[in-house]
């Protein structure tokens, strides 16, 4: 049994650091680090990478909490349909799926020039820049799953006291016994449940140190898009099984299934898919990445940074 582990806010005078925050924040610029570390070596644009990293950010932020209240809290929606625009209400894994897909595609053909929405001259090449992101975000998505384990916002369904991989809620304030490691606490409650948030950071670190052994080997195009794909859809199906049920007040299901695990379906089949998509691309010899190194820069590259 894996006690519940509570960290308090931070405090900088009257300003108050919640963990979750700190630790998302901290997932994110640690992740463009290593990504721009990685472009630099492999010869891409980082104005290029700037980009799409900014593009696919912005919209995973805004449909995550989108999708997330029209498939997972519809009657709020319907009461207070402003809801759609306070995305600090609620988040989606998926849903910031979905939105970075969105927002990548709206990069490969659109540009943002001298404050001006326009369509690129030519679309850009996306899978090298995708992949490449893909080789990092297991460790962004750690430090975020990390969050989630700390502000245990992912309860799921109630397990046995002898459940190995279960963690002792508290079932009210003051429930179980406390232990103090400096300014954490442990506690042994007496709810006994699964906390995602944490089965998912478990799953997640396996897949930064698999990962992360391959950085110095220069893999197929696609490799990490396939692996990822194919590796977190099944385990996120199955760990969809352990969520609060329906009747207790849980996610609402669709035929059974929660809109994540129609999500798991479609990225398997998605990642089954680009196996033969990359097969056909070296049967005809494109080479996409030779393709991004040998762009022209972005408009506006002058600046660190661009839109």
């Amino acid at each position: 049994m894996i006690p519940y582990i509570h960290v308090p806010d931070f405090h900088i005078g009257p300003l108050p650091l919640h963990p979750f925050g700190i630790l998302v924040a901290t997932g994110v610029l640690v992740g463009t680090a290593l990504t721009t570390r990685r472009a630099r070596t492999l010869g891409y644009d980082l104005v290029k990478l700037n980009s799409f990293v900014t593009w696919m950010l912005v919209s995973a932020f805004l449909l995550s909490h989108v999708l997330d209240s029209l498939f997972y809290h519809w009657d709020e929606v319907v009461r207070r349909p402003w809801s759609l625009a306070m995305p600090w209400e609620g988040l989606s894994s998926f849903g910031g799926f979905v939105g970075a897909i969105v927002g990548i595609l709206l990069w490969k053909y659109m540009v943002i020039e001298d404050g001006k929405l326009r369509a690129r001259p030519k679309p850009v090449p996306l899978l090298p820049y995708a992949d490449l992101v893909m080789s990092v975000l297991p460790v962004g998505w750690m430090f975020g799953r990390s969050g989630c384990a700390t502000v245990h916002d992912h309860p799921g369904a109630r397990a046995t006291a002898d459940t190995l991989l279960a963690v002792a809620y508290p079932l009210h304030q003051g429930d179980g016994t406390i232990t103090h490691i400096g300014f954490i606490q442990l506690i042994h409650g007496h709810d006994y449940r699964y906390d995602l948030g944490l089965l998912e950071l478990m799953f997640t670190v396996i897949l930064v140190v698999a990962f992360a052994l391959t950085w110095l080997r220069r893999l197929p195009l696609g490799s990490y898009i396939v692996a990822a794909s194919l590796a977190y859809s099944p385990v996120r199906f199955v760990m969809d099984y352990l969520r609060i049920p329906a009747s207790e007040g849980g996610d609402t299901r669709y035929l059974g299934l929660t809109p994540a695990q129609y999500g798991c379906i479609a990225l398997f089949i998605y990642g089954i898919a680009m196996i033969f998509y990359l097969r056909r691309l070296r049967e005809r010899h494109v080479d996409l990445e030779e393709a991004v190194r040998a762009a022209q820069p972005e408009p506006g590259a002058g600046s660190a940074v661009a839109t």
